[in-house]
């Protein structure tokens, strides 16, 4: 998938994830470098609003949701559980989408 599709695929559903607790969705990964090979998985970081009840199950339906979406898997999970070795790496690539 391309950068330019990605972005414009999570723009779209700005108004749903953030309706479900979402404040913030980052795209990371070989997509947002645009050096994807087909078949790449499209990294998708996200911040839970405050005061939010987003769970577990949440992310389970939401990255479902996003699959389905954006036709391709996807790597979704908490910015702020990106692992502490990885995560310098993924800084450099993280494009703020919304």
């Amino acid at each position: 998938m391309r950068r330019d599709d990605a972005l414009a695929g999570l723009r779209s559903l700005e108004t749903f994830l953030r309706g479900r607790g979402v404040s913030q969705i980052y795209l990371f990964g070989s997509v947002a470098r645009d050096e994807a090979a087909p078949g790449s998985i499209v990294g998708v970081a996200f911040d839970i609003a405050p005061g939010s009840d987003f769970d577990a199950f949440d992310q389970g339906g939401l990255y479902l949701d996003l699959v389905d979406a954006l036709g391709t898997q996807v790597n979704f999970i908490e910015r702020r559980n990106l692992r502490t070795t990885s995560k310098i790496g993924v800084e450099v690539d993280l494009i703020r989408v919304f």
